[in-house]
């Protein structure tokens, strides 16, 4: 395969995913630069001097076809960290770790570099997010700060890009990079802020962000024809490119490196290497193969239901019915949205009518428990993938991990069914299986129901009585990880599939906040794995 130069490092590949989108965390970034070998600049999400929460869901919206708005608000766990979970991955010799950082003025930018020396190959200053308060978008305005910024970051002795927002005076913002002494220049970064409302709602709860994907193309090409008029330092393009054709109107204005990112939406991590083999291939063959691989319907759109029934188990555990259905395969999920108030996903308990199993854990569900019949609610979705399964199944699930086992035991009638709770109240939203399963076994804590203990202590029992072909759980993860364990003994690896909460912000792969320790993400590549 054909190497690249870049700066004192052959590299795989020409490619990489702009900063904030899929390889977000470091088991992700690790798997991408071991299975992706056309991506041989690995770009981090920006990084601060400390950890930063983000902003509450939603942080994505559907802008147009292959576009959005987005304010994920700089999260991220903050340098010390960061650098300790880099610490823990290996990434090949032919990867440039492209880090990018953020700050509020040109000491938090150099203290977050110093800390992330030792695992830079380079650094990607974040002067662009345009929704960011006291950061990016607001330091790329002050000319002298960013010439100042990156000359401190620069004098470390490692390559420094410049990342440039479309927003801001291009030929100004370039010569304060360049005489700073920027190695080279990202462009572009979001457009805007936008704000995009739903039901004359504004569905970010940082009511504006960035525009991204096919929207910004043009924006970007122009960008980069400037950039390219005022200097000859290397040019990474990102905004809009999702076909061949793509890089070529951005090769023609000046690029040299190219960034996908919006157009990997949707994608499973066997897609996206599918992908950027295709794209590569188009490149060569003047071909658009790549483009078929693009999703068309991400269910990013919202859609109102009115609650028919709120009906309580026990304290903090209760049972949401809609008036209407949804079309889902087994173990999938959507988020639900209360506007002004935010978003959360859940597992999809029945279909028709559509049900939720929910636990109180904090504001957005104890908003959610109050909700009463006739009030509205919005949900998008259903996201994840139903593992393809033909034959005897047991269904293993503890506490509100009943929930998505419910639609396996309705849509397979050879199911048997173990679940677990606290008490006879945690297991009552668990009667329904009776009615789909062949054999239903129960465990309480407290003994109230069934055997008395968790569900590892009746788990070999049931396994050699019913014996099945497959075993799919989902639960805390404690739990999933003890059954896994038993079910090896008897039942092949590849038809146990299990599923632990993740937390997911996006649905559709982007964020990667669902990252699992193998760098997969649940949203896209499970939920059950």
């Amino acid at each position: 395969m054909q190497k690249y130069n870049f700066f004192g490092k052959k590299i795989s590949g020409k490619f990489t995913i702009p900063s904030g989108i899929v390889t977000t965390n470091v088991s992700v970034i690790e798997k991408i630069a071991s299975e992706v070998p056309q991506i041989g600049i690995l770009t981090t999400k920006s990084i601060g001097l400390e950890q930063r929460d983000g902003n509450r869901e939603p942080i994505i919206a559907g802008h147009s076809p292959f576009s959005f708005v987005n304010a994920v608000g700089l999260t991220n766990p903050g340098a010390k960290n960061f650098a300790n979970n880099l610490s823990k991955i290996k990434i090949p010799n032919d990867k440039f770790l492209l880090i990018s950082i953020f700050g509020k003025d040109e000491k938090d930018f150099l203290e977050t570099a110093k800390i992330l020396y030792n695992f830079a190959d380079g650094f990607e200053v974040n002067l662009s997010c345009p929704h960011a308060s006291r950061y990016g978008q607001a330091i790329g305005k002050d000319l002298n700060l960013v010439k100042k910024i990156i000359k401190n970051v620069s004098s470390l002795g490692k390559p420094v890009f410049a990342k440039i927002s479309p927003n801001l005076d291009i030929k100004e913002s370039v010569l304060a990079m360049v005489n700073g002494g920027a190695s080279g220049i990202v462009a572009i970064n979001t457009k805007g802020p936008e704000e995009v409302l739903f039901d004359n709602f504004f569905v970010l709860s940082n009511k504006k962000g960035g525009v991204s994907g096919r929207a910004i193309l043009e924006t970007g090409i122009e960008c980069v024809k400037k950039i390219r008029k005022i200097t000859d330092i290397p040019i990474i393009a990102c905004g809009g490119i999702s076909r061949a054709k793509d890089i070529e109107k951005y090769k023609k204005a000046g690029a040299n490196f190219f960034g996908v990112g919006s157009a990997l939406a949707g994608m499973s991590t066997k897609e996206i290497k599918e992908y950027f083999l295709l794209l590569e291939k188009d490149i060569k063959e003047d071909s658009e193969n790549a483009e078929n691989m693009l999703k068309k319907d991400l269910n990013i759109n919202y859609k109102k239901y009115k609650i028919r029934e709120n009906k309580k188990l026990e304290e903090n555990l209760f049972i949401l019915e809609m008036e209407d259905e949804i079309k889902a395969d087994p173990g999938q999920f959507v988020f639900t949205w209360l506007p002004e108030k935010g978003e959360k996903p859940f597992s999809i308990f029945d279909d028709n009518p559509l049900k939720f199993l929910i636990q109180k854990r904090g504001c957005f569900t104890e908003k959610l428990s109050k909700l009463r019949k006739g009030d509205d609610i919005y949900l998008r979705g259903p996201y994840g993938n139903s593992p393809k399964i033909c034959g005897k199944t047991l269904l293993v699930g503890g506490g509100t991990g009943i929930a998505a086992l419910y639609l396996f035991a309705k849509r397979n009638k050879e199911s048997v069914a173990l679940l677990g709770g606290k008490d006879k109240k945690c297991l009552l939203a668990a009667k329904g299986f009776s009615s789909f399963c062949k054999d239903v076994f129960f465990v309480t804590e407290n003994g109230e129901i069934g055997k008395k203990g968790l569900v590892t202590d009746l788990l070999e029992k049931v396994i050699k009585e019913t014996k099945p072909k497959y075993c799919i759980n989902c639960g805390p993860k404690a739990m999933v990880d003890a059954v896994c364990a038993e079910e090896q003994k008897y039942i092949l690896p590849k038809n146990i599939y299990s599923s632990v909460e993740f937390l997911t912000k996006c649905g559709i792969g982007l964020c990667g906040s669902c990252a699992t320790s193998d760098g997969k993400r649940s949203c896209v590549d499970g939920t059950f794995f």
